[in-house]
Parts: C-alpha cells; structure tokens; sequence
C-alpha cells in the first residue's frame, strides 16, 4: 500500500455534504467554528464569492475548493451589489439541504460539507494554514509550465471535476442510493484533495509538503508502513540518501516536525487503534508499536494522550456503551 493510501486509513475519513446554496441575491452565511477533526468545505460550482477568514478576506470563483483544516469560524458572501436582503429559502430534497435566495444576478452555485477525520488527523492538521484554496478549473492550455508537473496537474485536475460533476448530479436530481454515493464521493473527494495538493507542491510547513519532497517522501512513506521498526534518524537518512543533518533540516523547514516526532506520532495511533479493538494486551500492543518494555510504552503513551493506555482502553469502552463523554 501507498503512503498516502495508508495515511488515509490512519486518518479514516468520511465525508459529507450539507447544503447545496444557489443564491442570486445579497446573501452571506456565518460558518460557526467546527469541532476539533471536522474540517468543513466549499465546492464553487459557479459563481464567485468572498470568503472572511478573522480579518482575512478570501475571493473564490468557479471551480475553486475551500478546505478549513482548523475549523475555523468563517464567513461565506455572495459577490452581488444589491444591499437588500433577501428572505432564503430551505428545503431537504433527500439527499442534501437546498437553499436559495432568489435575485436578478448571476447565481452563486455552491456545496458545502464536512470532512471529518479520526484520532490521527492532528499529524496532518497541526501545522496546515486556516484555510486552503484549491482551483480545479481548467488551466489556460496556452500557458505552460516549466516545473514538470503539468500533467500531474491535469489528471488531478480532471478528476477533481469529475467527482464534483457527480456530486452536483446527485445532489441536483436526488435519485434512490443518492444519500450514499454522495457520502462516498464526497470521502473520496477529500483523497484526491490530498494527492492534488502533493502533485503540485504542497504546503509549507506540513506532513503534505514532506510527502511532495522526492527525497523526504522516501522517509514518510517508510514510516507510514512500518511505524514499529526501530527507526533512528541515521536510518531514516539512509532511506532518503541523505545526511542526518539534511534530514533534521529538511524535515524542520518542510513539516515543521523532527523524523522522530512523526515516528512516535504514527505508532501511538497505531497503539490507540489496537487498543480499541479489545483484543491485545496493553504489553501486545507496546511490542507491535516498536517498544521492548510496557513501562516504555504505557509513558509515552501517557504524554501523547494525557491517559494510560489502560484508562485509554476503559474510556473507549465507556464511550461505546453510552457511559461517558468523548475524551482523548
């Protein structure tokens, strides 16, 4: 498996889509911040908009994807002159919220949804920026690019499209099965989001801006499959051909983590994994995670969640039964 095929089921991901706005008047929705793993999204279809961020001012045009890795309160307006507001109207067609504000405008054609993600979306959250636009829309062909990715670009780009084509449609003319495939497009939506952001880059300072280095990516892609190995930063370096300082570096200016930070990071949601599932010992699971005593285990657990692993253990199975509030 792939390292971000991997990363993705750490992650767990499931997606939904929540409203589909078609606004032609003035219009503007308040987005109140979302809980810690929920990371809410726009699709533009058409239209363009203006999205506020605290004192950030965001202007998105069709084809554009907004992406909130930090859940952050945000304001959503509708690019019309008119200062008159207009009375909205709602309705649930059985797949999705339509909402619309009538006007003589060019609508506005927008989704909006939530990505949520598992225990382990802090490894890839913690360091992304308030708030990630990424354009889908076709790129001027007669403009080229000399960075080599251009077809990378394309093929991500079109898939893009075409999973937001299949949103729209089934959101657009609710048919049987609609509420479940939107569901799974929209979680594989947020896949392809990633793979695109690492076609073309990445962003600083981040797990995603690691994985899109040629060179560090060979240390995450390590990792990710074998978080248990005894990894140290000389052997992390030999994975990548580099020396140990190019790595610590590297890994500081790219993910704004050290190579052992995301060692430990990893094997801890692989602990907190088996740990769930009831059926190992907290010593099996110290020794599947890469450690050769429980006492080494059950401390750095304790500093990852704030809990040991057997308190750890208790609390899910509380939270199954209904009998306590959700914790680490």
């Amino acid at each position: 498996m792939d390292s971000l095929s991997e990363l993705v089921r750490l992650l767990a991901p499931s997606g939904t889509v929540d409203l589909h706005c078609r606004v032609a008047g003035a219009w503007s929705a308040f987005n109140a911040q979302a809980a810690p793993g929920h990371i809410p999204y726009h699709v533009v279809l058409d239209g363009q908009a203006e999205v506020t961020v605290g004192k950030d001012r965001l202007r998105v045009s069709a084809g554009d994807v907004l992406l909130f890795p930090h859940g952050a309160a945000h304001t959503l307006t509708g690019r019309h002159a008119s200062k008159r507001r207009v009375t909205e109207s709602r309705h649930f067609n059985g797949v999705v919220t339509e909402v619309t504000v009538p006007g003589a405008a060019a609508p506005l054609d927008i989704l909006c949804g939530t990505f949520v993600l598992g225990s382990a979306a802090d490894i890839l959250l913690r360091t992304l920026p308030e708030v990630l636009c990424i354009p889908t829309a076709d790129p001027d062909p007669s403009v080229a690019s000399n960075d080599g990715n251009d077809q990378n670009d394309g093929n991500d780009g079109g898939w893009l499209r075409g999973l937001i084509g299949m949103m729209h449609a089934e959101t657009d003319r609710p048919r049987p099965g609609g509420a479940a495939i939107v569901a799974d497009l929209s979680t594989t939506l947020f896949t392809v989001l990633l793979r695109t952001l690492i076609a073309r880059g990445g962003v600083a300072h981040s797990l995603i801006a690691l994985m899109a280095d040629a060179r560090m990516a060979r240390a995450v892609e390590a990792v990710v499959r074998a978080p248990e190995a005894p990894w140290t930063v000389d052997s992390l370096a030999e994975v990548c051909n580099v020396s140990r300082a190019t790595l610590a570096r590297r890994f500081a200016q790219l993910g704004g983590i050290t190579p052992l930070e995301l060692v430990t990071t990893l094997r801890m949601e692989r602990a907190a994994r088996l740990l769930r599932q009831d059926g190992l010992s907290a010593a099996a699971v110290g020794e599947q995670c890469g450690y050769a005593s429980q006492a080494a285990f059950g401390r750095v657990f304790t500093q990852h969640f704030g809990i040991g692993p057997g308190a750890y253990r208790r609390q899910h199975r509380a939270q199954r039964a209904g009998g306590a509030p959700a914790g680490a």
